[in-house]
């Protein structure tokens, strides 16, 4: 019996031997090519943003998570969830993790601004004109050019005879508050009288409850005009759920994010891609490369 159990032993022994080989050639075979390709990356980028109902800061996400293949950097990305202490958290792990360049678009607060005062690293601000100078970058969109082009494509087409809704985001948001500000700067006191500014929400489905309330009483309007494309979006689809078509639809944002709706008979600025350009200046920065000290982006029509 002894014998027996030795020899079943040693059966079982060899057998587990000649698997395990087999299993180390068969992932090397499969997984192999991929480890010998895969290349270090020599710049980690860390990004900091507020919150993701904010469609488009998921939008950058996206946008980034795309752009930064085929590039000699890796990124990681922390969403506060609109909480400034949270924020504050996340950008001192991001130094901890030790990220050559950080990315932060600041929740409006002193003890986000005071966290920022305390990193010894090169900083990209976005978006946020209060914290311009709390980094070594300050970059935005040109909200004021597109604001006053999208004005003006309005005026061309209604003459400001039809009455207007202007549907704007959150009063904390700062990249609304100023396009709201110059959308309205390039009317007449007159022609303001016949707009009605709707504030409806962060996102497609809040503004599409929003319009929604406001077509029931409001059915005569033909212009809707949004600062983002989600928030027109929503606006579209409320219109077509109650049944009240006829309207001019007219908004801003990037290509990529008015790319994921698709409808042609909506007007349009469009601004070039943001993400793009922090993983551009990102990477001159840890180069030793020279950059502005505030970056515009530009309309692409």
């Amino acid at each position: 019996m002894t014998k027996i159990n030795i020899g079943i032993r040693k059966v079982f022994t060899i057998s587990f031997v000649l698997l395990s080989v087999l299993a180390v050639f068969t992932v090397e075979k499969l997984y192999g090519d991929k480890y010998k390709n895969a290349q270090p990356y020599s710049c980690l980028v860390g990004i900091s943003l507020p919150e993701v109902e904010n469609p488009s800061h998921g939008e950058l996400m996206e946008e980034i998570d795309s752009e930064k293949r085929n590039r000699d950097l890796n990124v990681i990305m922390k969403v506060a969830g609109n909480d400034d202490l949270q924020q504050c958290r996340d950008i001192e792990q991001l130094d901890s993790y030790g990220a050559d360049v950080l990315v932060i678009a600041p929740i409006e607060s002193d003890l986000v601004r005071k966290t920022l005062a305390r990193i010894k690293k090169p900083v990209i601000i976005l978006e946020n004109p209060d914290f311009a100078d709390s980094g070594t970058v300050y970059m935005e969109y040109d909200n004021d050019f597109g604001s006053r082009m999208l004005a003006k494509m309005v005026s061309n087409k209604n003459l400001i005879k039809n009455e207007i809704v202007l549907l704007t985001g959150s009063e904390d948001d700062p990249v609304n508050n100023q396009r709201k500000k110059t959308f309205l700067e390039s009317f007449t006191d007159e022609q303001k009288e016949k707009i009605t500014i709707l504030e409806a929400g962060k996102n497609r489905d809040e503004a599409e409850r929003a319009m929604k309330y406001f077509l029931i009483s409001r059915s005569d309007i033909k212009t809707v005009v949004a600062l983002s494309a989600q928030t027109l979006y929503g606006s579209y689809l409320a219109s077509v759920k109650l049944r009240n078509f006829d309207k001019e639809f007219y908004s801003m944002d990037t290509k990529s994010s008015i790319d994921k709706i698709a409808n042609k008979e909506f007007h349009w600025v469009i601004y070039d891609s943001m993400a793009k350009k922090i993983l551009d200046t990102a990477e001159e920065i840890h180069r030793g490369i020279s950059v502005k000290n505030k970056i515009t982006i530009g309309v692409l029509q």
